[in-house]
């Protein structure tokens, strides 16, 4: 049997509920996002919104969604907030890309979704927003998996916001914020 052939494409407010399932499955209770929210997401950023779906069945397996944010803007825990409203946030004009959210179903974990996720939202930026110079993340200090995707992906480290996510009934936890820098073609 073969492996089935994944379609990346742009979110539609009709995916909401296939995302809010991966975001249940992706994330324990106090570190998840709602509803509402995503909602927000595809309307203030369509093209850095993309999902990952089963061309067969139909099935979203998994999301990527991002704000673009101007250079001035900063990089502290209030613009990275849980909850931030990417409506007051996000500018198409904005040179750093920040990928609020990623995540995909328990089923489809280990056949690098991830990777062409990322490499999807990649691919789509450099195209349509070529001004973009930084691509910014956090991610808990105790999500190893993921950290280990976004060093293969060229993030590296750069700061940590101490006790950031706040996961019901267990102890808090460090965001460590990872920054890439994208590459320009050398103009010749």
């Amino acid at each position: 049997m073969s492996a089935p052939s994944i379609l990346i494409r742009s979110a539609t407010p009709a995916d909401i509920d296939a995302i809010m399932k991966i975001e249940y499955e992706s994330f324990v209770a106090g570190s998840r996002e709602d509803r509402d929210l995503y909602l927000k997401r595809i309307r203030a950023f369509p093209d850095g919104f993309l999902v990952a779906e089963n061309a067969e069945t139909g099935e979203v397996g998994g999301y990527i969604s991002s704000e673009l944010w101007r250079e001035d803007q900063g990089v502290n825990a209030e613009v990275l907030a849980l909850g931030h409203d990417p409506l007051e946030l996000h500018d198409d004009n904005g040179t750093n890309l920040y990928i609020t959210s990623f995540g995909t179903l328990q089923s489809w974990r280990g056949q690098k979704i991830g990777l062409r996720l990322f490499a999807a939202l990649e691919d789509k930026i450099a195209r349509d927003y070529p001004d973009v110079t930084k691509e910014i993340l956090i991610v808990s200090e105790k999500w190893t998996a993921a950290r280990h995707l976004y060093a293969k992906r060229g993030f590296k480290e750069t700061g940590r916001i101490i006790d950031f996510f706040t996961p019901d009934d267990l102890p808090a936890e460090d965001a460590v914020i990872m920054m890439k820098d994208i590459a320009k073609p050398v103009q010749g």
